[in-house]
């Protein structure tokens, strides 16, 4: 892997700096935008699948004031490039290229999917991450019956139809933007009355943009988490972000348990109430701020 090295000297120069880069992954162009100050601790936020590194925008707006914020667009998603596959060493692959080009150990963030692919490198002892938070990852929902649980099977393959129907079709974004904010959400209601108009907007671009084979290992059976090791404990620091069961959590009864037996220095905070998304759900963002400022303070 390599960095772009013009793009790293432009931000560099800038000092402190809300841009766009681009990440070169061997063949594959990843695309990011950085925040802050190069001088300041660093933090890298990895997104969940379907999303991008736009969702973040907030919560790095918030952080730059005191760290150097990296936020990335896995590959098949956002602006990075499509590929041929997408199993998970591949997406870990792309987060190996955005610690290298941050150039100092990074405390992860990482939601979901990222929250995956962040786990599996704390499970290696990758030095360059210094700690990491976990949000409602997916963490054991590659074994065998614990995706039939799950109330995201049916919502990803109702997702990822109409995602297909409509890139066949060059819809709009608003296509998109109607679509998204009118789902129906396990939190009750529908999506639109949990979650801010940007945020639904930039979810309608992220699937607009998706590339829709990043679905085909997860809708049917969730093979893109089998390959996780879950009995190996984390070899850093470790907060967990977990939402309410009855309202579409990830990490679904006993799950916690489980991280708390492999993993006894975990810190898991449950979100009661709250949905798969907490840095995005209204009533809720403050929260999660407040307990991620709190977790960065302490390791940075």
């Amino acid at each position: 892997m390599a960095v772009d090295r013009m793009t790293s000297k432009a931000v560099a120069y800038l000092g402190r700096v809300v841009t766009d880069i681009t990440i070169q992954n061997q063949d594959v162009r990843l695309a990011a935008s950085v925040y802050g100050q190069l001088e300041k601790p660093a933090v890298l936020l990895l997104h969940g699948i379907s999303m991008s590194r736009d969702a973040w925008f907030e919560v790095a707006q918030k952080l730059s004031d005191q760290y150097l914020v990296y936020a990335l667009d896995f590959r098949g998603h956002g602006h990075s490039d499509h590929t041929k596959r997408y199993v998970l060493s591949d997406y870990i692959s792309d987060a190996r290229a955005a610690l290298a080009a941050i150039g100092k150990p990074a405390i992860v963030v990482g939601h979901s999917l990222g929250g995956c692919v962040a786990g599996v490198l704390a499970q290696d002892g990758d030095s360059n991450i210094r700690a990491l938070c976990m949000v409602d990852p997916p963490w054991y929902l590659g074994q065998p019956g614990e995706w039939q649980k799950s109330v995201f099977r049916q919502l990803f393959a109702f997702i990822s139809g109409q995602q297909r129907k409509w890139q066949n079709e060059r819809a709009p974004l608003s296509s998109y933007l109607q679509f998204v904010s009118a789902t129906p959400s396990p939190m009750g209601g529908i999506t639109s009355d949990h979650v801010n108009f940007r945020q639904l907007l930039c979810h309608a671009s992220s699937l607009q943009r998706q590339d829709p084979r990043c679905w085909d290992n997860v809708i049917e059976t969730c093979s893109l988490f089998s390959v996780i090791d879950t009995t190996r404990p984390f070899k850093c620091p470790m907060m967990i972000i977990q939402a309410d069961l009855a309202c579409g959590a990830n990490l679904l009864e006993g799950h916690d348990q489980r991280l708390s037996e492999t993993n006894p220095q975990a810190e898991i905070i449950r979100y009661e109430r709250c949905g798969h998304t907490p840095q995005r759900t209204k009533g809720f963002e403050q929260r999660f701020l407040q307990d991620l400022e709190r977790f960065l303070l302490r390791h940075a």
